[in-house]
C-alpha cells in the first residue's frame, strides 16, 4: 500500500477560502475541511497547526490574491485617499474574511503599505515619515473597517470613513509642511 502523499498548508488554505466563499464563517470547521480534501482532522492540523494557526493563515493567503488598485501619478494626497479607500473596498466586499481578522493580521496588508511608502518616498517624504505616516493610515482604515463591519449600522456611512480620512491627509500635510521648514532653519 502507497501513502498517501501530506497535503501542503497552501492546499489547505486555498481549499479553506473556497469553503468561506461557499459556506461562510460556520463552514471554516476542521471536520468540514477535512472531509472536503479527503483527510484527517489530524493531518490537517499537522500541516497548519491549530484552528487560529488556520485562519491567520487563511487571512493571509487572501490577502495576496487581492489586488490594492490605487493612484500613484497623481499628487500624494490623492495617492493616500484613493489607497485608504481602495483598502476599505477589498475589505467591504470580503465580510467573511473580515470576520475572521484580528490585529495581528496587520503584516497582510505589508505589500499594500509599501507601495504606498514608495508613492509618498517619490513625492519628498523621508522614509521614516512615509512610514509613521502609513503606520497610522493603516491603523485607522483597519480599524475602522473592521469596527464598522463587526457593527453595522453604527457608524459604517461612508461620509464618516471619508471626513476621517481627509482629515488626516490634511494634518499630515501640515505636518510635512513643519517638518519642511524645521529642516531648513
Amino acid at each position: 500500500m502507497v501513502a498517501k502523499p501530506l497535503l501542503s498548508a497552501e492546499a489547505i488554505y486555498d481549499e479553506a477560502l473556497r469553503v468561506l466563499g461557499t459556506d461562510g464563517v460556520a463552514g471554516l470547521t476542521a471536520r468540514n475541511l477535512s472531509s472536503r480534501l479527503s483527510c484527517s482532522t489530524k493531518t490537517l492540523y499537522l500541516q497548519v497547526g491549530n484552528r487560529e494557526a488556520l485562519v491567520r493563515g487563511v487571512v493571509a493567503r487572501a490577502f495576496a490574491s487581492i489586488d490594492l488598485d490605487f493612484s500613484t501619478d497623481t499628487g500624494w494626497r490623492d495617492s493616500v485617499r484613493t489607497w485608504c479607500h481602495a483598502l476599505r473596498a477589498a475589505l467591504v466586499a470580503r465580510p467573511d474574511l473580515c470576520s475572521l481578522m484580528t490585529t495581528s493580521d496587520r503584516g497582510v496588508v505589508i505589500e499594500y503599505v509599501t507601495r504606498l511608502i514608495r508613492v509618498l518616498t517619490g513625492h519628498g517624504l523621508s522614509n521614516d515619515e512615509a512610514v509613521r505616516a502609513c503606520g497610522i493610515l493603516v491603523h485607522v482604515t483597519l480599524s475602522m473597517t473592521l469596527a464598522d463591519m463587526a457593527a453595522p449600522g453604527e457608524w459604517d456611512e461612508p461620509d464618516v470613513f471619508d471626513t476621517t480620512i481627509q482629515w488626516l491627509i490634511t494634518g499630515m500635510a501640515a505636518g510635512f509642511a513643519a517638518s519642511d521648514e524645521d529642516r531648513r532653519n
